[in-house]
């Protein structure tokens, strides 16, 4: 290990390979150990140094400096280079640096230097025009003395101004996980928020926005800084934020963090500005932005686009938390690769920590966790049956070693990584079912290069009181039927197979004077280009 001078900002090197072979390194006793175990070499070796290796260091570091070099002046949080300066292969590293030299003005300089969104001043509907006017919260000299400092960076960047409002909201502090402490300036607009008429904006579909990524190679990540505060607010309504200290009141100008409607009126206009330009290789879920690319060449080409509109548009990207140009990345809780998803690492530590529950609140919570990831479980339903009994109205909570072995597959499914492939509307897909007395299950599945199936998702239900009275055959039709209602959106429109052994479907095109759910399900399936192949085990 070697101390180089002249550094800024601190870096520290091969995070990623520490973190990967489970490394930490022990200043206080001067040790370096894997999984517990010692790795210190002989002091021999420890006095052995390459002074070819050192410059080659000393070089990265460098490259480094270079591209931070317009956060010279920045705060603290905003000095670390992005993810991919230290990660990615050495010949991305002029690409990035070109490219933030390039587009210096697009990136944030600290979380107040925010632009206003080149849009209509936005509205804030309220159901009555009577005032909410409450008092300011007591706080501590030092919380005082943190939102008296936030208040005037605010009035600086114009972000708000003072007022003489009929309305009132208190303000508090809230912990900032990244600062280890109080500092995050919070407006409590509870009152206010019961008085807001709602305001939607749809949310795209989880497996539509990973679909989307199926082709891709290469991603980037983009942080919008301080996202809501792009937005302006129409003059009129801006008294309708006010909010109170124990030394002023203010009001914003922009778009406030905790009032109701501002998640619905940001995600609208990030969306509006993406299909105005009619960007197809970028995606938001608020104020993050995907963009993803076939290729590395592409990739840059799609950035630099990305970039122009953020300038049109007065955008501002917050460099710290923004990625560039990784065949690997992580999105909304998923790790996504070449065309493979799976749970991200957190994710499945979360899930490792569940240990057996004692009462039913905290099955509540295990099956909460696990159920989001419930597409990556073959038979799911049929797995998390004996835990489904518990949550019954009126049973007593006894846990049986039946839940048990049931809780502990689903830890081990999920925390052994499984992966999936992503949807490819340019293959075929497979369709195969599974049908039992308790449950009705499905696997969707698509061919690689080498004609190898995958599975693309999995589906399964807990049969309904009165399905459990079907005969066997009726059983494998209702799984069919299921899985092109859960598959639809892949299905639909496109030629697939479904795999059985024929006797299911051969039924239900044989029986005479169709009526009720035979007629409903004779009817659906008429709507599918399906063929028919022997079920493969």
């Amino acid at each position: 290990m070697y101390v180089l001078d002249d550094t800024l900002p601190y870096i520290i090197l091969g995070m990623p390979e520490l973190s990967k072979y489970d490394i930490t390194i022990d200043c206080s006793k001067q040790k370096i150990c894997q999984n517990g175990k010692n790795l210190n070499k002989s002091q021999n070796d420890k006095n052995h140094s390459n002074d070819k290796n050192k410059q080659n260091v000393s070089l990265h570091i460098s490259e480094c400096k270079q591209i931070n070099s317009h956060c010279s002046q920045t705060t603290e949080d905003q000095v670390h280079p992005p993810q991919s300066v230290t990660e990615n292969k050495c010949e991305l590293r002029k690409e990035v640096k070109d490219i933030i030299k390039n587009f210096d003005s697009v990136f944030s300089k600290d979380k107040y230097d925010v632009g206003a969104l080149r849009v209509e001043p936005q509205r804030i509907v309220l159901k009555s025009d009577l005032p909410v006017s409450l008092r300011p919260y007591c706080t501590s000299p030092v919380e005082e003395q943190e939102i008296k400092s936030q208040v005037e960076k605010l009035l600086q960047a114009g972000l708000i101004k003072e007022s003489n409002s009929p309305y009132s909201s208190p303000v508090t502090l809230s912990f900032k996980r990244d600062e280890g402490k109080k500092t995050r300036l919070c407006i409590d607009f509870r009152k206010l928020n019961a008085l807001c008429k709602s305001d939607f904006e749809p949310l795209l579909l989880m497996d539509s926005l990973l679909d989307k990524l199926s082709k891709a190679k290469f991603f980037s990540s983009l942080d919008l800084a301080s996202g809501y505060w792009h937005v302006p607010i129409r003059p009129k309504d801006t008294e309708k934020l006010a909010f109170c200290t124990n030394f002023g009141l203010y009001e914003w100008c922009r778009l406030p963090f905790g009032i109701k409607v501002a998640p619905a009126i940001f995600n609208r206009l990030i969306r509006r500005i993406l299909t105005k330009y009619k960007i197809d290789f970028a995606c938001n879920y608020f104020d993050d932005i995907i963009a993803y690319s076939s290729s590395e060449l592409e990739h840059w080409k799609h950035l630099k686009i990305i970039f122009e509109i953020c300038e049109k548009e007065n955008n501002k990207l917050k460099l710290s938390k923004c990625v560039f140009a990784q065949t690997k990345i992580s999105f909304l809780g998923y790790e996504i690769e070449q065309g493979q998803v799976s749970p991200n690492n957190a994710n499945i530590e979360t899930i490792k920590k569940f240990q057996p529950p004692t009462n039913v609140k905290e099955l509540q919570r295990f099956l909460g966790s696990v159920n989001v990831f419930n597409k990556f479980i073959p038979q799911y339903a049929k797995l998390r049956y004996p835990l489904n009994q518990l949550l019954k109205k009126d049973v007593k909570f006894n846990w049986t070693n039946e839940c048990q072995d049931a809780f502990d597959k689903l830890k081990e499914i999920l925390t052994t990584k499984p992966v999936l492939n992503l949807y490819n509307p340019d293959v075929t897909c497979h369709v195969f079912v599974n049908a039992s007395q308790k449950s009705v299950g499905a696997v969707l599945k698509q061919p690689d290069a080498s004609d190898v199936l995958h599975p693309i998702a999995y589906h399964s239900r807990i049969l309904r009181d009165y399905e459990k009275n079907y005969a066997i055959t009726e059983l494998d039709c209702l799984a069919i039927v299921d899985a092109l209602d859960k598959f639809y959106y892949y299905l639909h429109g496109q030629k697939f197979v479904i795999h059985t052994d024929h006797a299911a479907l051969v039924w239900l095109k044989n029986v005479k004077n169709l009526r009720g759910r035979l007629f409903r399900w004779s009817l659906k399936l008429s709507m599918f280009g399906y063929e028919i192949s022997k079920r493969l085990h």
